[in-house]
């Protein structure tokens, strides 16, 4: 009778013991099944924001006196096909014209001299996307991009550069 005591003892830890290792593996899997989700809409996020955030940066490293303009691609004061931000800086003597843009599901950007012709093809690609749009108005520019998702976002910034208190 002391043997069955004993057996029946040692069956019920190791039932115990696997009920207690099954309940480590689900919470495991739980785990792993949220942090997946978590690090998924993160990502998102990030790709909504990446866009903007870009352009946003470069317009604040180029934010100087008649250095922000939009238009097309050419000539920002002429319309084109390829709407582009275009900013302008003074380097070693020569006017440079960076331009930003979206073009055949990518934005672009070209690094190159003020007036110079140039093909939109020219330009680096930076991201997919599926479009790029800006709005400069009374001292604010609107950048307005969709991600290769299909996500809007949406960013307007000061230009201090053309407001009165511009130092």
């Amino acid at each position: 009778m002391n043997k069955e005591k004993h057996s029946i003892g040692g069956a019920f830890v190791l039932v115990l013991f696997a009920v207690f290792v099954v309940a480590i593996i689900a919470v495991l899997a739980l785990g792993a099944v949220s942090y997946k989700g978590l690090v998924s809409r993160e990502n998102k996020r990030y790709n909504q924001r990446i866009i903007t955030s870009y352009v946003v940066a470069k317009v604040r490293g180029n934010d100087v006196k008649g250095g922000v303009k939009v238009g097309g691609f050419a000539d920002p004061e002429k319309e084109d096909d390829v709407e582009t931000l275009h900013l302008y800086r003074e380097v070693e003597g020569e006017r440079v014209d960076t331009r930003i843009y979206y073009y055949k599901g990518q934005i672009y950007e070209l690094y190159t001299l003020e007036g110079l012709e140039m093909n939109p093809e020219a330009g680096n690609p930076l991201l997919e996307a599926k479009g790029l749009k800006f709005e400069k108005k009374d001292g604010l520019l609107t950048i307005t991009s969709v991600s290769a998702e299909g996500i809007e976002d949406k960013t307007t910034v000061a230009l201090r550069s053309e407001s009165e208190v511009a130092s």
